[in-house]
């Protein structure tokens, strides 16, 4: 029988409400594997005296839950996970960055950077971008963090001219969008590809990953206004923590 986790009450820091930070915490279990799929949630009891929470608190904390598809109920087991625990949707990422998405819905996002680096474009990187050959590309690699739970791995190409604050920013915490609206450039449409795969042994390296294990491999590349390239962004998410929902129609 699986060990019920232990969870931190929840502090109002005035910023959220309780149910937003109860919320966070849950989904954080869920995505650590501490509650599995299939497995039912602890009693509402047990969550209220964990959390801090009141019984209402809770209960719209578990409706949000469920309308995000992480969890669902039945009249006769009671709340159970049903996915793993984090999400987003292409057609709000295609506008917005990895970490002002997530930092939206209330995560902690922090990252790791691997490198950062100003170098010349290779001539497809030039035509991708519609500068000239060997103009000044800023390329940034980073491991990704929500709530302090490695999910992706990503990869950025942003021409310099477009951005030249980039060049200096501390991009454990900075946001790349973030950035390049502050200098003119809101991505404001993308063209997004994704493919599943298997992780390589250096994905499995930065990801916490053993063995064989999938992964979601994303292109965006980030249109501004004018409809010119701004940003060439490449994400590897681990499988069993995040994933990719489309509305269609």
């Amino acid at each position: 029988m699986p060990v019920e986790p232990e969870f931190r009450p929840v502090v109002p820091d005035g910023a959220q409400p309780p149910y937003v930070l109860a919320k966070r915490a849950l989904a954080h279990a869920i995505a650590a594997g501490a509650l599995a799929p299939e497995q039912r949630l602890p009693s509402e009891r047990y969550l209220c005296e964990q959390l801090g929470i009141s019984r209402s608190t809770l209960r719209r904390t578990l409706k949000e839950l469920g309308e995000e598809g992480l969890v669902e109920s039945s009249e006769r087991r009671g709340w159970r996970v049903k996915r793993v625990g984090f999400s987003h949707s292409p057609d709000a990422t295609a506008l917005v960055g990895f970490a002002d998405l997530n930092r939206s819905l209330g995560r902690a996002v922090t990252a790791r950077v691997l490198s950062a680096r100003t170098r010349p474009a290779a001539s497809e990187e030039a035509e991708r971008f519609q500068v000239a050959t060997r103009a000044e590309l800023f390329e940034l690699r980073r491991v990704r963090f929500l709530d302090g739970l490695p999910v992706c791995v990503s990869h950025d190409l942003v021409p310099l001219a477009v951005a030249p604050a980039v060049a200096g920013a501390d991009f454990t915490t900075a946001s790349l969008f973030g950035l390049l609206a502050a200098a003119g450039h809101v991505p404001v449409g993308a063209r997004y590809t994704a493919r599943a795969a298997l992780a390589d042994t250096e994905q499995r390296r930065l990801l916490d990953l053993s063995g064989p294990s999938p992964v979601l491999n994303t292109r965006r590349l980030s249109l501004d206004s004018a409809g010119l390239p701004c940003a060439d962004s490449r994400e590897t998410y681990r499988a069993d923590r995040y994933e990719v929902r489309l509305t269609l129609g």
